[in-house]
């Protein structure tokens, strides 16, 4: 192992050390964490482009917990189709991969968390929206999906724009420790609660959950976290 490389590792070390654990403000997000910075040209739109892969386009004071540290008074957004949290600094574009090391991500009144799951038919880290926590964790991943631009046909009067399309979003269950799970069903959903079936079956029959609704969702999600 070369000088370089040694210093490399041992500053690694130091950085991710409980020890080092501190709070930071958003000047120093850029210095301490592992990051990309993101492509300008990116951002350059060379063609009308409809949608947004942005959960909201517009930079919004937020703050990055870490195993090394909390960072505070960071400009972030989430980009659903690259599914990283980007900042601004010093009029640059970064962008955090979601990694283990990152705890929780605030934006606004959003809240991410990083964890494993199933994604596309690949088990991959990713950031996801927690809707509610306690016992079990109610998430919601967010996803939208890229068109290309169409040409004009022969019997169009003009070619189609590229356009983001927002996609329906996805709910996933987390209990305790234990993995990422999508939720299919109610019933399948109650199976993974065996301490209290009983409760949640008449709650959920009472109040008509469905699966596809993140409101009812919550509902049920509090109502167990409140057994």
């Amino acid at each position: 192992m070369n000088v370089n490389k040694l210093l490399f590792t041992v500053l690694l070390a130091f950085l991710f050390s409980p020890a080092f654990s501190q709070s930071f403000n958003g000047r120093n997000l850029a210095d301490h964490m592992l990051i990309k910075i993101m492509d300008k040209s990116l951002y350059k739109q060379e063609y009308p482009v409809d949608g947004s892969p942005y959960l909201n386009p517009e930079f919004v004071e937020g703050e990055v917990y870490t195993s090394k540290g909390n960072y505070t008074e960071v400009p972030l957004r989430y980009n659903i189709d690259t599914d990283v949290i980007e900042f601004s600094q010093n009029e640059a574009v970064y962008a955090l991969d979601p990694e283990p090391r990152i705890k929780k991500v605030v934006i606004g009144e959003n809240v991410f968390v990083v964890d494993k799951g199933e994604i596309v038919g690949k088990m991959n880290n990713s950031f996801y929206l927690r809707l509610d926590s306690g016992k079990a964790q109610l998430l919601m991943k967010k996803t939208v999906s890229f068109r290309e631009a169409q040409a004009a046909q022969a019997m169009q009067a003009a070619s189609t724009p590229a356009r983001y399309q927002k996609m329906p979003d996805q709910y996933f269950c987390k209990i305790g420790d234990g993995g990422v799970m999508k939720i299919g069903s109610i019933k399948k959903l109650i199976e993974e609660f065996p301490d209290k079936q009983e409760e949640l079956s008449a709650f959920a029959k009472k109040e008509k959950i469905s699966p596809k609704n993140e409101k009812e969702l919550v509902s049920f999600f509090q109502y167990y976290n409140s057994l």
